[in-house]
C-alpha cells in the first residue's frame, strides 16, 4: 500500500480523535468553544479542504475533509444553549467578514491559490479569539485535543500527493499556531497552579 495513503488515513483517523476528545470535552463542560471561531472555521476549512481536494492533494486533504465535517458539528454543538461562550466581540465580527470575503477570489476569478491563501491567513487571525479566551481561562481548551491536532496536521503534509504552496500553506500554518496556543495553555495552567500553591 502507498505510503502517502497510510500517512493521510492516520492524519483522517488523529482528525476523528481530536474531534472526538473535543467534543467529549464539550459534553462533559470542562471545553466552551467560541462560537465565532468555530463559525469562522467552518468557513475556512471547507474552503481549504475544496481547495487541496481540486489540486491533487489527494490523501493529504482527507484529513482536512473530516476536520470541516466536525467543525461545522463542533459549530453546531457551540450554538445550543450553555454548549459554545457568546462572549462575541467587534474583532470577532471583522474575523468572520474577513473570512467570508476568502470566498470572493475563488467565485471571481477563479483562483484556488488566493483562496486558500486568505482563508488560511484569517484562519490564523481566528484564533485569536480562542487564544484571547484561553488567556483567561486556561482549562477551557483541551489540552490532548491540541496534541492530537498538530501530530494529524504533521501527517497531512507528508501524505499530501502533490505539493504546492495550495496543499500546504494551511496546515503548516495551523500546525505552527497550535504549538503557540499548546505552549500559552501549558505555560498558563502551570503558572496559576504555582501561583495557587503560594497562596
Amino acid at each position: 500500500m502507498d505510503i502517502k495513503i497510510i500517512l493521510g488515513a492516520g492524519a483522517a483517523l488523529l482528525a476523528l480523535i481530536s474531534s472526538f476528545l473535543y467534543i467529549k470535552d464539550i459534553f462533559r463542560g470542562n471545553t466552551k468553544p467560541h462560537i465565532y471561531t468555530w463559525l469562522i472555521w467552518s468557513v475556512l476549512t471547507t474552503i481549504v479542504f475544496l481547495g487541496q481536494w481540486i489540486s491533487g492533494g489527494g490523501p493529504g486533504s482527507w484529513a482536512t475533509g473530516v476536520s470541516a465535517l466536525a467543525t461545522i458539528f463542533i459549530l453546531f454543538l457551540s450554538l445550543r444553549g450553555g454548549y459554545g461562550t457568546k462572549d462575541i466581540t467587534n474583532f470577532d465580527k471583522i474575523c468572520l467578514a474577513l473570512a467570508l470575503v476568502a470566498i470572493l477570489p475563488w467565485l471571481l476569478v477563479k483562483s484556488v491559490l488566493w483562496s486558500v491563501i486568505l482563508a488560511t491567513l484569517i484562519d490564523l487571525i481566528a484564533f485569536f479569539p480562542t487564544m484571547r479566551k484561553t488567556w483567561h481561562a486556561p482549562y477551557s481548551e483541551s489540552l490532548g485535543s491540541m496534541y492530537v491536532d498538530a501530530t494529524k496536521h504533521s501527517l497531512s503534509i507528508f501524505s499530501m500527493s502533490s505539493y504546492s504552496l495550495v496543499n500546504v500553506i494551511f496546515p503548516a500554518s495551523v500546525l505552527i499556531i497550535k504549538f503557540i496556543i499548546i505552549g500559552e495553555i501549558v505555560f498558563l495552567r502551570k503558572f496559576r497552579t504555582t501561583a495557587r500553591n503560594y497562596l
